[in-house]
C-alpha cells in the first residue's frame, strides 16, 4: 500500500471513524463512530465508497495535512479546509497541502479517500474513542494509507463533483431540534417539561463526545429510577436539575431519569452544534 496524507498538525481534534460499533451495547461498548453520520455518508459517496468506509473526523480549525500521492479527496460537514470546500471532491497533486483553519459553521468535518482509510479494527470498528481506551488518535507525522486504488484519472473531464443540495446541511447558529417523549416524560412536573420546549438553551462548553450538556434552564427532578439502558439522543437530568444530552460515546446504562430522546433524524444535526449555539427543542407528534 501507499501512503496518501502525512498528519502536520492535528489541529483542535483527528480521529479516525465510521459507522461505529453495532452490537456491542450489551457489553458496555458504546456504539461510537462518526459523530455526524450523515457527513461520513455523503463524504463517502462523492468518491463512489461504500458509505460506512472509514473517514477523517476533524474538529474545527488547526489541522493540516500534506497530500503523499495524486489523488481525489472529499470532505462534507463543516467548510473548515480553505482548499476543499464543504460537501465537494476534487482532484489533488502530490505535494499539496491541507489547511483547515477556515472560520465556519459546525463542529466536525469528515475527510474521504478512495476506497476509505486503512486502520486496524477494535470490536469490528476502526472508530477511535481515547475516552475508553480504544484504539489511538493521530500524532504529527504519521502517515495514513488508503484502502482503495489511488488512480489520477478516477472522474475524467470532472473537475469538481459536488453533493446534491438537497442532500447538504447548513449549521446556523441557532437550531430547532426535534424530540419524542422520554421512557421517563410523566414522571417529571409539568412545569419542567413546558420549560423543555418553550426556554432557548445553548450547548455548554463543558460537553464532549459522550455527552452535550445544555444552559439555559434548570429543570425539576424527577424521582430517581434503578439504571437502565441509555440509547443516544437521551435528555438525562441529573438530581440537581442539568440537562445532558447523550452522544454516540456517551454510556450505555444510566440511573438518570430521561425526559425526552432527540429524533433520530435530528440528532446529526445536533451533534454539529458546537459551544454556544442555541437550541430550540419541540415536540414530534406529541
Amino acid at each position: 500500500m501507499m501512503p496518501i496524507l502525512e498528519v502536520i498538525s492535528v489541529g483542535s481534534g483527528m480521529t479516525l471513524q465510521d459507522s461505529g460499533r453495532s452490537g456491542w451495547r450489551r457489553f458496555g461498548v458504546a456504539p461510537g463512530g462518526a459523530m455526524d453520520q450523515h457527513g461520513m455518508v455523503q463524504a463517502n459517496r462523492l468518491l463512489g465508497n461504500l458509505q460506512h468506509a472509514p473517514v477523517l473526523e476533524l474538529m474545527r480549525q488547526g489541522a493540516q495535512l500534506k497530500v503523499l500521492a495524486d489523488t481525489w479527496l472529499a470532505l462534507s460537514g463543516g467548510g473548515f479546509c480553505a482548499e476543499l470546500p464543504a460537501w465537494s471532491a476534487r482532484f489533488f497533486e502530490a505535494g499539496s497541502v491541507l489547511h483547515f483553519s477556515e472560520l465556519s459553521e459546525g463542529l466536525w468535518a469528515y475527510l474521504a479517500v478512495p476506497g476509505g482509510f486503512v486502520a486496524p479494527k477494535y470490536f469490528e470498528s476502526v472508530s477511535v474513542d481515547t475516552r475508553s481506551g480504544i484504539g489511538s488518535g493521530l500524532k504529527q507525522g504519521e502517515r495514513l494509507y488508503a484502502k482503495g486504488p489511488i488512480i489520477a484519472g478516477q472522474y475524467p473531464r470532472v473537475r469538481q463533483r459536488q453533493v446534491h443540495p438537497d442532500l447538504q446541511k447548513v449549521y446556523p447558529d441557532e437550531q430547532q431540534i426535534r424530540l419524542l417523549p422520554g421512557p421517563q416524560y410523566d414522571s417529571f412536573a409539568a412545569d419542567s417539561r413546558r420549560l423543555l420546549v418553550e426556554g432557548l438553551w445553548q450547548v455548554s462548553p463543558r460537553s464532549d463526545r459522550t455527552g452535550y450538556r445544555l444552559d439555559g434552564g434548570v429543570l425539576e427532578p424527577a424521582p430517581s429510577i434503578h439504571s437502565e439502558p441509555v440509547i443516544s439522543g437521551s435528555i438525562q437530568v441529573t438530581t440537581d436539575g442539568l440537562a445532558i444530552v447523550t452522544m454516540r460515546y456517551g454510556p450505555t446504562v444510566g440511573g438518570y431519569p430521561k425526559i425526552a430522546v432527540i429524533r433520530e433524524a435530528d440528532l446529526d444535526q445536533f451533534a454539529q452544534c458546537g459551544p454556544g449555539t442555541r437550541i430550540k427543542f419541540i415536540w414530534e407528534h406529541y
